[in-house]
């Protein structure tokens, strides 16, 4: 029996230190990557993403009227939206929305304040319903309908101490957002302004005794009024608390806003998608204007707009305008309408698309009729247009 020779087994020469380095970086820098492709999706910054939305138009699937002749019309009022990140992003979506230049980011304190996202849908639904009513009761009124205003309720819409930041307000725990103020000290309150009137009978550390309607039921609170300071505005409780800018001026860290509803002599209803806010008073106003007239308030145009509309005709200002601006350019409107203030802005989104700037509904009307839309009556007129 023959034995095979053994061959000698040639080995690879042991890697080198420099590469045993390389190939520990590497594994590290592939650690690193994943772990920050997961944090990106799992780390959430308290930023709000505002994005733009579309241009809708506000026709008899959108608003129905009942009780007074409505017209067709060949053209279209059209409000605006912008999208707003519903809850805190993450980094990616920071990221992504950073490198968008349609794509503005807002630290969400600027944005929402101190509220939470459940307060703040509920505060939004109610500013677009206000402002639906708003719009109804000028609109009627411009037509020279008779409007009758309810009793105005005094809201608490947010609980904030400072001009920094949130929590420690004198009222954090006591208030909160959704209340309705009824009296203080048993002193009717039936504007805003009186809120302050009241609270300026009072120093810092004076017990507040308020009424408030929660849930449907009436309550009485006591906070102990805070002291503002006079560079800030920061209402910080106690007594001198807010150091040397201390005003001596009672506060108790509440912003609070009025509203109202109406009786109408027609029914005006409207349609609309999870949309929030006041933004679209015055597309609202010039909606129902439209249906309620012949002719064609808008030239047979594709007019868009955006802007708060408040019981007396004005017109508010509302943010994010640039990103509106580029929804209606996106979206191929022809005209659009902004609050005077904010036309600048609105203008850098534009890209050319034509931009008017108003303070009223007068000076929407007029823009409108500028730009070839049919004249409306004065309100003291039976006068239709033709």
């Amino acid at each position: 029996m023959h034995e095979q020779p053994i061959q000698s087994l040639r080995l690879p020469p042991p890697p080198s230190r420099g590469r045993r380095v390389a190939a520990w970086l590497l594994s590290g820098l592939g650690v690193l990557v994943v772990v920050a492709a997961v944090a990106g999706f799992l780390v959430h910054v308290p930023y709000v993403v505002i994005s733009p939305g579309s241009a809708t138009a506000l026709d008899d699937s959108v608003i129905t009227v009942e009780g007074a002749p409505t017209y067709p019309h060949n053209g279209t009022v059209e409000y605006l939206t912008v999208r707003v990140s519903g809850s805190d992003p993450n980094l990616w979506k920071m990221l992504f929305s950073w490198l968008d230049s349609d794509t503005v980011i807002e630290e969400r304190e600027t944005v929402v304040g101190c509220l939470s996202d459940e307060e703040n849908l509920s505060y939004n639904t109610r500013l677009m319903e206000q402002s639906q009513d708003d719009a109804t009761k000028v609109a009627l009124e411009r037509l020279g309908f008779t409007v009758t205003a309810g009793p105005p309720e005094v809201v608490i819409t947010e609980i904030r101490a400072r001009g920094d930041g949130c929590g420690g307000a004198p009222a954090s725990g006591i208030l909160r957002a959704g209340d309705q103020v009824v009296s203080i000290d048993d002193q009717p309150v039936a504007a805003t302004d009186d809120v302050r009137r009241l609270l300026d009978a009072h120093r810092p550390g004076d017990v507040v005794r308020l009424a408030v309607v929660r849930d449907g039921l009436t309550d009485t609170r006591e906070v102990v009024a805070g002291d503002r300071n006079a560079a800030t505005g920061a209402c910080v409780p106690g007594k001198g608390a807010s150091g040397d800018g201390a005003s001596g001026e009672a506060c108790l860290g509440i912003v609070v806003q009025t509203f109202v509803q109406y009786e109408f002599p027609i029914d005006v209803q409207f349609d609309l998608a999870r949309v929030g806010g006041p933004s679209a008073g015055l597309a609202f106003t010039l909606a129902i204007i439209d249906t309620l007239t012949p002719g064609d308030l808008t030239g047979g145009k594709r007019v868009a707009t955006t802007g708060a509309i408040a019981g007396d005709g004005t017109v508010g200002v509302v943010g994010g305008v640039e990103q509106k601006a580029i929804a209606a350019r996106e979206d191929g409107v022809e005209l659009v309408l902004v609050p005077r203030a904010e036309v600048a802005a609105a203008r850098a989104g534009a890209d050319g698309l034509r931009v008017v700037g108003v303070r009223t509904l007068d000076d929407a009307l007029a823009a409108l009729q500028e730009a070839g839309g049919a004249p409306v009556p004065p309100p003291t007129s039976t006068a239709a247009r033709s």
